[in-house]
């Protein structure tokens, strides 16, 4: 039953709106639970069309634009041959939301270490709908709570868009999520405005594209299920230059790294010691994830 009133909500959202549709939501998170002042703010665009959605940050969009255009135009200068760089910073969300409708086939595009995953969402939010209600953004809202990831979630939605979507991996209330937060309030999406695509705004399926031209295929993918991603994650977590180990370890493979102090290095065991070292700092700041696995 409640499969078939998602599928009506989502059609009756369709003949409303009648066009592909961007929702804006400014997302708030703190990446170190540890330090007050970590809390960071990155815009997301939500963009919702017939078959699919497409949930990503804007700063990965331009990022992932300059760079792939980049690639393209090395390999028509010199085929085979191009150099890669990147102006994100490591907070900037790296990650993509893909849902198929109107099952709402969920989809986590994203990686561990240099493994790129799609890993296939198997878990349906299960909601409590309250009848609290208030203004949020001009809109109308009614609250509903909700346990995901190992966090509790708090979520406002209006029924004057009705559509059952939401940021991030949330969808199946009557209506869209304007706002979400979980408890601890390190992690909040906020709708901040909307708009109809026109055939000039390029959505993630324009960055596929330009993957494809850029590396002569698609990306290969691991795909996988969340159990599996669970398993490979705490994988990294106990060791996480794993891959770059077994990289070195092939004959003939070098590399060598200039630090931002100036030194180089060339020597494996001291590579990889360097690399660990940055790994595992960097999991110390980045200790606050959206979901714990």
């Amino acid at each position: 039953m409640k499969s078939f009133f998602t599928i009506l909500f989502f059609n009756l959202f369709l003949f409303c709106f009648s066009q592909n549709h961007r929702f804006i939501y400014e997302y708030k998170f703190r990446t170190d639970s540890t330090k007050t002042d970590s809390l960071k703010k990155e815009m997301m665009n939500l963009d919702v069309m017939k078959n699919e959605s497409f949930f990503y940050g804007q700063e990965k969009f331009m990022s992932d634009s300059i760079m792939l255009n980049s690639i393209i135009e090395q390999q028509k200068r010199t085929p085979g041959t191009y150099s890669v760089s990147g102006k994100s910073l490591d907070w900037n969300i790296a990650y993509v939301i893909k849902k198929k409708y109107p099952d709402y086939e969920t989809f986590w595009d994203t990686a561990i270490e240099r493994e790129n995953l799609l890993v296939e969402e198997d878990r349906k939010p299960n909601w409590i709908i309250s009848n609290e209600t208030k203004i949020i953004e001009k809109y109308h809202c009614q609250k509903a709570t909700l346990d995901y990831g190992g966090r509790k979630w708090t979520a406002w939605f209006t029924k004057e868009i009705p559509i059952p979507e939401g940021p991030y991996k949330f969808y199946g209330l009557p209506g869209l999520i304007v706002k979400m937060e979980d408890r601890s309030g390190t992690h909040q999406f906020l709708l901040k405005g909307n708009k109809k695509l026109s055939k000039k705004d390029n959505t993630w399926d324009y960055i596929e594209g330009l993957g494809t031209q850029a590396y002569g295929s698609s990306v290969n993918k691991l795909k996988i299920n969340g159990k599996q991603y669970t398993k490979l994650y705490q994988e990294y977590q106990n060791d996480p230059v794993k891959n770059l180990k077994q990289e070195l370890a092939r004959p003939g493979v070098s590399m060598i790294v200039q630090t931002g102090d100036g030194r180089k290095i060339t020597e494996t065991n001291e590579l990889i010691r360097y690399y660990e070292e940055e790994a595992r700092e960097k999991m110390k700041r980045k200790n606050n994830p959206i979901e714990f696995y």
